[in-house]
């Protein structure tokens, strides 16, 4: 794998998938969207949609996968949050033809009212979050009592060993998380270990575990 893919070209990938921009960063969404698609519709069905919900997605990519969210359940209302200036024109542009809104934010302050959403949902992002203890605790306040929130990562021992994992990754086992999740008032519903088979974003096929796992508010 080494031989193929330089340092150089690991590190360069790695402030990509961080924080997509450029053409680049817009061939880097493709990519994501296609090889995490099986992880963002394991969430989807994890996230127990109901009719009527309304669902914060933050860090959605270029959320080619909103059409088959939206069909999950009846009157679903969408939001979504973006670091990447990239990754929020091309979600908007993507999905032009539907119903949903899109914002930038700062990573960590989430423009929203206490109590507004039914739902939350993160795949694949939590390595990158700067304040994950900060964040957490915006989602609490503004998860109504009872709402559900589903982090999904790759676990730890499996991510350690892809080349384009530096310095900007933070990774995450279930100790980590619930050590995380301790310091919130919200709890852990369930972990949930899954596999799959992939292409990685090196281009080499890998056998990848990832862990769901679902929060809810007290």
């Amino acid at each position: 794998m080494k031989n193929k893919f330089t340092e150089l070209e690991a590190r360069e990938l790695e402030r990509q998938l961080a924080h997509p921009s450029g053409k680049t960063g817009i061939e880097v969404g493709k990519n994501m969207n296609e090889t995490n698609i099986g992880m963002t519709l394991n969430s989807i069905e994890f996230l127990e949609l109901k009719n009527e919900n309304s669902v914060l997605e933050l860090g959605h990519g270029n959320c080619g996968h909103l059409g088959r969210l939206l069909d999950s359940a009846k009157g679903i209302t969408y939001f979504g949050l973006e670091v990447s200036e990239t990754m929020w024109i091309e979600a908007k542009n993507t999905n032009a033809d539907k119903q949903a809104e899109f914002q930038l934010y700062d990573g960590e302050t989430i423009p929203y009212a206490d109590n507004f959403f039914d739902r939350a949902l993160a795949v694949n992002t939590i390595y990158f979050w700067s304040n994950p203890g900060k964040l957490l605790n915006e989602i609490e306040r503004l998860l109504r009592p009872g709402g559900i929130c589903v982090l999904t990562y790759g676990d730890k021992e499996f991510m350690q060993k892809l080349p384009f994992v530096g310095q900007k990754f933070t990774l995450f086992d279930k100790n980590d998380i619930e050590k995380l999740v301790g310091k919130t008032g919200m709890r852990i519903v369930e972990f949930k270990d899954e596999t799959e088979h992939v292409k990685s974003k090196t281009g080499e096929a890998v056998e990848r575990n990832y862990t769901m796992v679902k929060l809810s508010r007290l």
